[in-house]
């Protein structure tokens, strides 16, 4: 949400009451949507009752205010259609994980409300991810005990494939403990679990990248410092 102040400044904001900010933030987001000049602090405010005081009925203010733009989001996330759950589903876990991973004290490094924004943003992204590797992992555990099934027939290969499966998930486990923030995961998944190119993942996550040279970015980032990590450099090798 790019920020067009054009409203008074003087108004406290902390002064109004819950129905008037929360009014206020639902007139301003459809001028932005409008491409009119829109006053963010009103949808700020309501994220800072609802985060820092912890007021709940702010908090149902922000569900229903953003619950549209949430819906959106999944709908348009390049791993949803093969995630085998529903919009309503990742809707309700993305908000989930704001409300509990942004506590009142993280809450301090957002100044405005775009970086609120690109945060939730990230929460459906991540919600999504969960699902697919929970499907992923459901597959794998289904594929072993198949193996186990079958091991008297040929104990020694299916020992192999299911020690080459262990390796490969404990490589993407500590590729993931090593990204620092959601943009890297939807990089990293996007271009090598999907195999989406920078301009692709740019064209289907425009609300997360600037622009494909950010996409580029981050992924040479990312790339090089895994390179120089040893323990990774082991994993890897043993994944070969």
């Amino acid at each position: 949400m790019t920020e067009i102040s054009l409203m008074p400044q003087e108004t406290d904001v902390r002064t109004l009451t819950l129905a008037g900010i929360a009014h206020r933030c639902t007139r301003e987001t459809e001028r932005y949507f409008r491409r009119r000049g829109h006053d963010p602090r009103y949808c700020f405010e309501l994220f800072r009752r609802a985060i820092v005081d912890r007021d709940q009925r702010a908090w149902e203010h922000v569900y229903a205010q953003y619950r549209p733009l949430v819906i959106h989001w999944v709908r348009r996330h390049s791993a949803f259609p093969g995630s085998g759950e529903e919009v309503p589903y990742f809707v309700n876990r993305a908000f989930e994980k704001m409300w509990t991973a942004l506590t009142p004290a993280k809450f301090d490094r957002f100044r405005d409300l775009s970086p609120l924004l690109r945060y939730l943003q990230m929460c459906v992204h991540s919600a999504i991810l969960d699902q697919v590797r929970a499907a992923e992992q459901r597959v794998v555990d289904a594929e072993a005990g198949t193996m186990r099934a079958g091991e008297e027939e040929d104990g020694a290969a299916v020992e192999a494939q299911a020690l080459a499966r262990v390796r490969r998930e404990e490589l993407w486990r500590a590729i993931d403990a090593r990204l620092h923030d959601e943009k890297e995961r939807c990089v990293v998944y996007g271009s090598f679990v999907l195999a989406l190119k920078p301009r692709e993942l740019c064209a289907q996550h425009r609300d997360t990248f600037r622009d494909v040279r950010e996409v580029y970015r981050i992924k040479e980032n990312v790339l090089a410092r895994l390179r120089r990590d040893a323990e990774l450099t082991r994993l890897f090798r043993q994944d070969a």
